[in-house]
């Protein structure tokens, strides 16, 4: 594995062709409570909060909600998330709430990620519930889940969920592993082990990178 060369503590990862966006707590004061950086894996940034949300809604208009979860749906629209809420509501391009997502979308706790797989469903991560699930998006019908209770059992502490292709692949942070799903078949396995907790999957220019406890890394 390579190590980035990003500012400690990064966290909310933004996959652009060209830059992987972060951002890093300075403080928990709400005037100025986050630096903002990009990396081409090579150099590292300071940007803007301006452009960071310009990457993570691509442009796309507000309301932007820190620390909400943001995925593109192939029609334009996105579909956003705040952990402390969760509920999942549809946007428009020009950033017009559209409609909230059914309430059978519901998480025990809160729901930290979500993603979309290649046929159009949503996934949670249920991470204090340690559990993932798919739905669809549509009525809300839940077609799959894994794990789930107040201890330990399948997953510990799934904090991240992320969709390539026919795959999601889920952070099982405190299990210090990336489990990769088939979302059709359900078949799942462990992909990679680590020696301390992930928190983040992704690809980046076609490279798979991880967020660690102590940095980002290439594989």
């Amino acid at each position: 594995m390579t190590k980035l060369p990003t500012e400690a503590g990064a966290f909310d990862l933004v996959c652009t062709p060209d830059w992987l966006y972060y951002r890093v707590q300075l403080t928990r004061l709400r005037q100025v409570p986050y630096a903002y950086y990009k990396t081409d894996t090579f150099h590292n940034l300071e940007i803007t909060e301006q452009e960071f949300n310009g990457a993570k809604y691509r442009g796309e208009a507000g309301p932007y909600e820190d620390g909400e979860e943001v995925v593109y749906v192939p029609d334009g629209n996105t579909l956003r998330c705040f952990y402390q809420d969760s509920v999942i509501r549809l946007f428009g391009p020009d950033g017009t709430l559209l409609r909230a997502l059914p309430d059978s979308i519901v998480a025990v706790c809160g729901l930290y990620s979500i993603a979309l797989d290649a046929d159009g469903h949503l996934w949670t991560a249920d991470p204090c519930y340690h559990h993932v699930a798919q739905y669809e998006v549509a009525t809300g019908r839940q077609l799959f889940a894994l794990g789930g209770g107040w201890d330990p059992g399948e997953f510990n502490h799934p904090e991240d969920v992320a969709g390539y292709d026919e795959h999601v692949f889920i952070s099982d942070m405190g299990n210090q592993r990336v489990v990769r799903l088939h979302t059709r078949t359900h078949q799942f396995r462990t992909y990679r082990t680590f020696e301390q907790p992930v928190w983040q999957y992704r690809r980046f220019q076609q490279r798979e990178l991880v967020r660690l406890d102590d940095g980002i890394y290439l594989l």
